[in-house]
């Protein structure tokens, strides 16, 4: 058995591999290659497979964050000390994981937590980007904060990889509108705060037209939070839509963003934005998709910038960190931007994404 310090690593590494593999067959395509390639989805779907069982059946363990706290929860539910879980406004998270309790042991309840993890997220990345569904699939398993919320954060994990498949029903038919409404429901009873993602996601389909709206508007809430940061900070914490909003305005100096305004990570959350602007107002590229993506990726980006100087802000940030890697992939899999230079722009950019990740784990976070 792998020791539970290893297994970060390990599954990194093995991302990075299957990455490099991945590159070596797209690096050399054109626009025209690349939207026309047919993918197979059966090594995508073995990669999630296999990753979703080893992780589920990971050891109970402080290196897994919350798996401890979800474990105990889950034992106090097996011993019959709660006949029925109470309704936290989360109903659907806490009758599964009860039901779960009833006729499995805990590391097949994260089992099935981390099939849908990675099922909800590949399903979402299939019909997104139909024709290379291993590279945006590893675009989502390469990024920052894929790891940590499949073994720490699963709820929240798992409720945003269902607003993942939401985004790739929400503009289209009226059928398919339907299915993401039904999902939405879902998501937001497994996870509360996926409102925000959600409701942020149905202002760009219906009221924010444009990317250069939303543009503003995060250009606004860095010099929002830069001025007034303490009061917005504040202000978020006394919504009450959700009870864990109150550790924005906890004191603790070791924790995340507990520092000050934190340029490294406003960097990282910038680079969508950054080939959106390319692709959308330098090149006019148009694609409904694409802008409902890079719109709802932006504004609720903004909304953690507004918050960015509170503990744990790191928890309001995967709020729109979880779509991160798949508002990269969509254009470069799904958009004439390069051309014959496509592939290569490709690997760049996709490189420049894992190797975050690789640098955060090896130097930032050891």
């Amino acid at each position: 058995m792998i020791p539970a310090s290893l297994y970060h690593g390990v599954f990194l590494y093995t991302v990075i591999i299957l990455t490099f593999v991945s590159l070596s067959k797209v690096k050399s395509f054109g626009y025209n290659q690349i939207i026309r390639e047919q993918d197979n989805c059966a090594p995508a779907f073995m990669v999630g497979l296999i990753m979703a069982i080893w992780l589920g059946m990971r050891p109970v363990s402080f290196y897994f964050g919350d798996t401890v706290n979800y474990a105990h929860q889950y034992e106090i539910y097996e011993l019959g000390y709660m006949a029925e879980p109470e309704d936290a406004g989360e109903w659907v998270w806490m009758k599964f994981m009860f039901l779960c309790s009833q006729v499995m042991d805990v590391n097949g309840f994260f089992t099935l937590v981390d099939l849908g993890y990675f099922g909800f997220t590949l399903w979402a990345c299939r019909r997104l980007t139909p024709n290379n569904v291993m590279v945006s699939f590893l675009f989502v398993m390469g990024a920052f904060s894929f790891y940590t919320y499949g073994v720490n954060g699963i709820r929240n994990g798992l409720a945003c990889s269902i607003v993942l498949l939401v985004f790739s029903y929400a503009n289209s038919n009226k059928r398919d509108l339907i299915i993401a409404g039904i999902l939405s429901f879902l998501a937001i009873n497994i996870h509360r705060t996926t409102i925000l993602p959600i409701g942020l996601m149905i202002a760009s389909l219906w009221c924010v037209k444009t990317f250069k709206t939303a543009y503003t508007f995060w250009i606004l809430s860095i010099v929002i939070s830069l001025v007034a940061g303490g009061a917005v900070t504040a202000f978020f914490a006394a919504l009450g839509f959700d009870d864990r909003l109150s550790y924005l305005s906890s004191l603790d100096e070791d924790m995340f963003s507990s520092t000050g305004f934190r340029w490294d990570f406003l960097l990282y959350s910038m680079m969508p934005i950054v080939l959106g602007y390319y692709v959308v107002i330098r090149r006019g590229i148009q694609d409904k998709t694409y802008l409902m993506l890079l719109n709802t990726y932006t504004l609720s980006n903004a909304f953690w910038v507004m918050v960015i100087r509170a503990n744990y802000s790191n928890r309001f940030a995967y709020l729109s960190w979880f779509m991160y890697p798949l508002v990269l992939a969509y254009p470069l899999l799904k958009l004439d931007i390069w051309g014959a230079e496509q592939g290569k722009r490709l690997q760049q950019i996709m490189l420049a994404h894992v190797g975050f990740t690789w640098f955060m784990s090896t130097f930032y976070w050891s």
